[in-house]
């Protein structure tokens, strides 16, 4: 079974600032993160808001050791402010150890699709786009960190709301649909929260 985490608004376990978490449950509300352009920028990581903090996202740790493998899917949701922006979609996929310290590249970073495609001016997602997966050994307790960038097509424009990237999102094929598939099955060790009670197990769930 394909494994897919969702890029969330909820903080990552790691507490770090900018650190959200990366997740096997959808989030409940399409989020906005706003990415200021440059003029001749060409790797830009994603922040909040126009010239904020700068994101990342990470899973929770893994509960036993394993090889990944395989290939992955990734799907990012965005617009850019005008077309004279002359931007598009990036992704750095990497292994961690516990504490967020990186040990791999899972995914290089690279533009999304390989052949990069300009975002437009409404929400939309890229287009299809499968990287063969870096071999990774995974430890117990190893995370999954990406980072989303946006990258120029052909000269970027400086744009304080040059681009908007949606995420956390209910739905499926709608704003916020910003996630990641894994061919290969695993299951990170999220939480389960239930009301005032929260559980922990490697099926659990994040509300949020």
């Amino acid at each position: 079974m394909p494994t897919q985490l969702f890029l969330r608004t909820i903080s990552s376990s790691l507490g770090g600032a900018g650190q959200l978490a990366l997740s096997m449950k959808r989030g409940g509300a399409s989020t906005n993160a706003i990415t200021s352009t440059t003029a001749g920028g060409t790797n830009i990581t994603v922040t909040t808001s126009a010239g904020g903090q700068a994101l990342t996202w990470f899973s929770e740790q893994m509960p036993e050791g394993f090889t990944l493998t395989g290939t992955c899917t990734v799907n990012i949701r965005g617009l850019e402010a005008a077309n004279t922006v002359n931007a598009g979609r990036g992704i750095l996929i990497e292994r961690t150890n516990s504490a967020g310290v990186v040990q791999a590249n899972i995914v290089a970073d690279t533009t999304v699709p390989a052949t990069i495609a300009e975002y437009t001016t409404a929400d939309a997602a890229n287009g299809a786009f499968a990287p063969t997966v870096t071999s990774n050994t995974f430890a117990v307790g190893d995370r999954i960190k990406v980072t989303l960038k946006v990258r120029n097509v052909g000269t970027m424009a400086a744009n304080a709301s040059g681009v908007t990237n949606s995420y956390n999102g209910p739905t499926s094929g709608a704003a916020g649909d910003t996630f990641i598939t894994f061919s290969q099955d695993f299951r990170p060790a999220e939480p389960l929260e239930t009301g005032v009670n929260v559980y922990t197990g490697c099926n659990g769930y994040l509300n949020g």
